[in-house]
């Protein structure tokens, strides 16, 4: 009698948590792409919509692995998936936080947190976030290609937690100049100008990226631990820390859509003047508050 193999998973995965999973992200997922680019069309915001794709397919595979665990294709697909959405909805986080100094903090700061401008914070974390894809899916595609087994698959492994491990030290650094510029605008560094409810995007960033956070230590720790670890083998460390984490992240975006507070493209410096004069842009609002200030002083 031939031997009937054995299942690719390291404990016995629930069925019903999975389906839950798919169905919740799922609707994330809808929610999330009509208000980024059917209500809003915030196109800048674009990579949220996707990685909450990613996480759907991931969930999805999962529901089809678990119901065929001899099957390692999708196994290492759901895995592969699910660990690399999450720098999708990093990159939200970072393209973010240059548009918020432009909108928020007064002109006199020069937009600049640490001396450095917020573009080009934005652009510096947002070169990280991609290396880290490209590191994290290189070990994720060389672990994949062997089943995630062997020594070839260990050292794919490696490159994955050095991916993770990167990305867990950008968003320290990146929540240490959010929270620097946080300071600033509620210390009176604030905009004549600046929008109502930016607040509210601070806040949402501030959940996602900690979850984030959350999320990426646990990864580094279950893949440095291997599959003989505690974090491989007991399935309601992924549900608490990695599951949950991401799925609030992406949902927090949906409660306080960044587009809502700063227009389509990320940047709404509206500025009334008593006359009602209104400006859009971050030229013309500094041209309107020179102005204002010049009619001060004739008068």
């Amino acid at each position: 009698m031939a031997d009937v193999p054995s299942s690719v998973w390291m404990y016995t995965p629930s069925f019903a948590l999975a389906v839950i999973a798919s169905i919740l992200y799922g609707i994330i997922f809808v929610g999330i792409t009509y208000l980024t680019l059917i209500k809003h069309r915030a196109w800048f915001f674009l990579c949220v919509p996707i990685g909450a794709a990613i996480e759907v397919a991931g969930y999805a595979l999962r529901c089809y692995s678990i119901k065929n665990p001899t099957e390692i294709g999708p196994f290492a697909s759901t895995l592969s998936l699910v660990v690399l959405a999450p720098v999708f909805i990093a990159a939200g986080n970072y393209l973010l936080i240059g548009r918020l100094i432009r909108a928020v903090l007064a002109p006199s700061t020069g937009y600049r947190v640490f001396g450095v401008h917020g573009r080009l914070i934005t652009r510096i974390f947002v070169v990280f976030d991609i290396i880290s894809f490209l590191v994290q899916g290189s070990g994720s595609g060389v672990a994949s290609s062997v089943e995630w087994v062997g020594n070839t698959a260990n050292v794919g492994i490696k490159i994955l937690i050095g991916g993770l491990a990167l990305q867990a030290v950008a968003f320290s650094f990146f929540l240490a100049i959010f929270s620097r510029f946080h300071y600033l605008a509620r210390h009176g560094w604030i905009a004549e100008g600046a929008p109502l409810g930016w607040e509210k995007v601070v806040r949402a960033v501030y959940v996602s990226s900690l979850l984030i956070l959350v999320r990426c230590l646990y990864r580094v720790a279950e893949f440095s631990e291997g599959v003989d670890g505690y974090s491989f083998r007991h399935e309601w460390l992924f549900w608490v820390f990695e599951s949950l984490p991401m799925l609030i992240a992406i949902l927090v975006f949906c409660i306080w859509h960044p587009s809502a507070c700063l227009g389509r493209d990320g940047w709404k410096g509206k500025i009334m003047s008593k006359g009602g004069e209104s400006v859009d842009s971050e030229e013309g609002a500094t041209e309107l508050r020179q102005s204002r200030r010049s009619g001060r002083r004739r008068h």
